[in-house]
């Protein structure tokens, strides 16, 4: 998402503290302001929500704000002067509620009687800490495994891996190697997202009985040996030349739309981007490549949410539930996430007709419904944890430190954290 410039945040933040000391508008409108993350053709969807919630509720307006430096929210709720209502991503609701900067939902949900048994249970798990809801999820996000149909055709395979074994068979053979190391061509990027196939080999990254973070735990290793696996195949040296010769990633020169990738591992809004770059792609979307050691393990992923909340210190809680609520019931969260090519995360919606029309849904809203979908576990030093992580897996891959070492390295700088 586009960053603000130091001046355009200034005039956003004066606007809102202005803003927020008025409590109602002509006809006796209690005023809303509402940031958001998005911009663009996604935050134009957002708007025409805005309008018709405008346009059918009498006693409130809601005025959106697209401010995409999330940080900011942080300063303006510490300076008092936050907005009404704020997205944010889930993995950020733990450090937050701890900290005070959201109101729990939990007395609003219950008076209202909204069934979060509606909502993907791993979804709803990012908004939650310690028995508090302290956001409701409106879009997910997680992976599946896109394939090159005509490259996977030519290298005489006839569909794409069903299991790990058969993953890198297919990566090995679709990669093109030139004398000296040169790559021409990938089967599949060998820095491949390590929270997924932590979930594929029924890994965990935190245990809440010890209150212990657990990086060495054998499901994580096995998804980083995978990876360092593919990678030593080519070497640092190559990947990296081969790296920079590739075309950025929401363009026409996209790795896998330009032949570059013949597999990848990506989100449910590529097929929009596909669309609009690559129209005449054969491509197709398959499941996770199982364990085969594990295959009630089939059909596993990582989650990732964004989510609304109510900031401490807003000026009219009570509204912004009105208008909370409203957004994430599923007719509303069906326009949202069918605009943007993202996920629902009520089970209800999964279904709905107006998917049909967005590119690659079919594969998604099916594979949505499998239990074995995970998300990170919802910690106050989430961020921390999962930098720490990049950190390492790449210094693994370059071999700038052994496996188990930088696994431990992970848990020494984390670990930590948990007493705070």
């Amino acid at each position: 998402m586009r960053k603000f410039t130091a001046g355009m945040l200034a005039a956003v933040l004066a606007s809102a503290a202005a803003l927020s000391g008025c409590s109602a508008v002509g006809g006796g409108k209690t005023e809303l302001n509402f940031w958001y993350g998005w911009t663009g053709p996604e935050a134009e969807a957002l708007e025409k929500l805005i309008k018709e919630f405008n346009d059918t509720h009498d006693g409130i307006k809601v005025k959106g704000l697209s401010q995409s430096d999330y940080q900011k929210q942080l300063t303006a709720i510490t300076g008092g002067n936050p907005p009404d209502l704020a997205s944010q991503f889930g993995q950020n609701v733990a450090s937050w509620g701890v900290k005070g900067a959201m109101i729990p939902l939990d007395a609003y949900i219950k008076k209202d009687q909204v069934d979060l048994a509606d909502f993907i249970p791993s979804a709803l798990s990012t908004s939650q800490y310690e028995g508090k809801t302290y956001a409701l999820p409106i879009a997910m996000h997680f992976s599946m495994l896109y394939y090159n149909k005509d490259l996977l055709k030519e290298a005489g395979f006839d569909g794409p891996p069903k299991t790990i074994a058969e993953l890198k068979t297919y990566a090995q053979k679709l990669s093109v190697v030139q004398e000296g190391g040169r790559l021409d061509r990938l089967g599949l990027w060998p820095g491949a997202d390590a929270y997924t196939f932590t979930q594929v080999f029924g890994g965990k990254f935190w245990d809440p009985d010890k209150k212990e973070v657990t990086p060495d735990d054998p499901g994580f290793k096995e998804a980083i040996l995978l990876s360092k696996e593919l990678w030593d195949k080519y070497g640092t040296e190559n990947l990296d030349r081969f790296s920079a010769s590739l075309g950025k990633y929401q363009s026409s020169q996209n790795p896998f739309f330009s032949g570059k990738y013949a597999m990848a591992l990506d989100g449910e809004w590529l097929p929009t981007f596909i669309k609009q770059y690559a129209p005449g792609l054969n491509y197709g979307i398959a499941p996770i490549p199982y364990n085969e050691d594990k295959p009630e393990l089939k059909n596993a992923g990582s989650i990732a949410t964004s989510v609304f909340y109510i900031p401490k210190g807003a000026k009219h809680p009570d509204q912004s539930w009105t208008f909370l609520k409203w957004l994430t019931e599923k007719q509303q969260m069906v326009k949202f996430t069918a605009a943007l090519g993202n996920l629902p995360t009520r089970l209800s919606s999964l279904d709905d007709k107006t998917y049909d029309s967005v590119p690659g849904f079919k594969e998604y809203t099916e594979y949505a419904k499998s239990p074995n979908l995970k998300s990170f576990p919802t910690l106050p030093f989430m961020n921390e944890y999962m930098d720490e992580i990049t950190k390492k897996y790449n210094d693994i891959l370059r071999g700038k430190v052994g496996v188990d070492e930088g696994l431990r390295q992970i848990k020494d700088k984390i670990q930590p954290l948990v007493g705070k």
